[in-house]
């Protein structure tokens, strides 16, 4: 690759710094929990359901509702990322992103068939949002070293909406254990704007960017099991999800590896919750989110020293050719702990603790800037409240509100923008979140 490939090259990626969405977020590309009750637990999900939101987590958690439920809820998501460069002429600096706020919906029913079938669906959030950078945002790009890399374009962003819709059934094979299983559609929405710098990267150069909105359907499962102990005062939990077989998006086939290609990563987790007390519960869960499944991200992007054989359009390794430069994720292990204590029969106090470490190797900061994952510490507090007897259109039996709230420390990763062969220069991003759910719940 030529020196002067090698800067358009760095100039390219510095100038899509962040311009990925806030589907890159908290837990790498994952929301930390499926539901307000899970989220204000740190996002435990394998062995202690909240709501029926829980299948996001183990579909073998339906077998604990005894009375139908109806679930409805949203959050406000605010990831507050930057963006910004040394670059070779001198100090750069950072720049937020224009759009920090996104609302997400999700909504769940559960239906006690018998006593043995439990049968019920959701609508959940997988990762969803989108940056804006205007034109004359400060943020500089190194080549020509001082220069407002956004002039050209009227603006830079993108928008990914990811949704997943888990049709769940469990069964209770006897009084200690019960099995679980979801099918999965899924819809993702993807739009990139003003990246056109990358053309000479692309193997499609006239699908990489400007297309509008492009959609994709997809497929997946989930399969999970929960065992009950010690008069049920221990539960453990197991759960694996398929990666989500996704449609290609066809017209950003010059972005992403593989033509367009951008599945949703298997996983897999282990659980365990336990009850000290009876109104006291502990829970546990290690989650492994495989990004190797999906080559959009694990594909290595260039390196550090800026190595990358994109320099002729259609080369093997070109952005969206079947062997295609990605974000080079490593798998990442999810540690998670959540505490819910019921003082009385109207309150469920929750607070819980999420880390990860992030999935950006260092090697490949250069081109993870695409993908702003640098999020590893989570804290998070919640509660649930009774309001009694409560009915619509005549149904229903009681209701609850739950409420929970996220917060992740700012983190920071930087690494070179150019090869040992120029002066180095640095591009780097960081980010803060935090996030306020509220859900309604309905029993019926």
């Amino acid at each position: 690759m030529s020196i002067k490939s090698n800067r358009l090259l760095a100039a390219a990626i510095v100038g899509l710094l962040s311009g990925s969405t806030s589907a890159f977020a908290t837990n790498g590309s994952f929301m930390i929990g499926s539901g307000a009750g899970s989220i204000g637990m740190g996002g435990v999900g394998v062995t202690s359901p909240q709501d029926s939101m829980c299948v996001g987590g183990n579909p073998a958690c339906l077998g604990e509702f005894i009375q139908p439920q109806f679930d409805i809820g949203a959050g406000l998501f605010r990831p507050v990322r930057a963006a910004g460069t040394t670059v070779m002429a001198g100090s750069g600096e950072y720049v937020d992103s224009e759009v920090n706020l996104y609302l997400l919906p999700s909504m769940g029913f559960v239906w006690p068939f018998n006593d043995q079938l439990t049968v019920g669906f959701a609508a959940l959030p997988a990762g969803g949002g989108g940056v804006t950078f205007a034109p004359g945002s400060g943020l500089k790009a190194g080549e020509p070293a001082g220069n407002n890399f956004f002039s050209a374009e009227n603006y830079l962003g993108t928008d990914l909406v990811q949704l997943i819709i888990p049709i769940t059934a469990a069964y209770k094979v006897n009084e200690t254990n019960t099995v679980g299983a979801s099918i999965i559609p899924a819809r993702q929405r993807f739009l990139a704007q003003g990246i056109s710098t990358f053309k000479p990267f692309s193997a499609s150069p006239d699908y990489l960017t400007n297309n509008g909105h492009d959609f994709a359907n997809g497929l997946g499962a989930r399969i999970g099991w929960m065992g009950y102990y010690f008069d049920r005062r221990v539960t453990l939990g197991a759960t694996y999800a398929t990666k989500v077989y996704m449609q290609k998006f066809e017209h950003y086939r010059g972005l992403f590896a593989e033509r367009g290609s951008f599945d949703i990563p298997s996983n897999y987790a282990v659980g365990i919750g336990i009850k000290p007390v009876e109104n006291l519960t502990v829970a546990v869960d290690v989650e492994k989110i495989q990004y190797s499944d999906v080559p959009a991200f694990a594909n290595s992007g260039p390196d550090s020293s800026g190595n990358l054989n994109v320099g002729t359009t259609g080369t093997a390794t070109a952005l969206g050719a079947p062997e295609g430069a990605g974000f080079g994720w490593k798998d990442q292990t999810v540690y998670k702990l959540g505490v819910a204590y019921k003082p009385n029969d109207n309150w469920t106090l929750r607070a819980g603790y999420n880390y990860a470490k992030m999935p950006i190797r260092q090697e490949q900061v250069l081109f993870s800037v695409l993908a702003t994952a640098t999020s590893e510490t989570h804290y998070t507090a919640g509660f649930t409240y009774s309001m009694g007897e409560q009915s619509i259109l005549g149904f229903g039996s009681e209701g609850l509100i739950t409420f929970a709230w996220m917060y992740a420390p700012n983190v920071r990763v930087e690494g070179k923008t150019v090869g040992p062969s120029l002066e180095a220069g640095l591009a780097g991003m960081q980010m803060r979140q935090q996030s306020w759910d509220l859900a309604y719940t309905l029993k019926f």
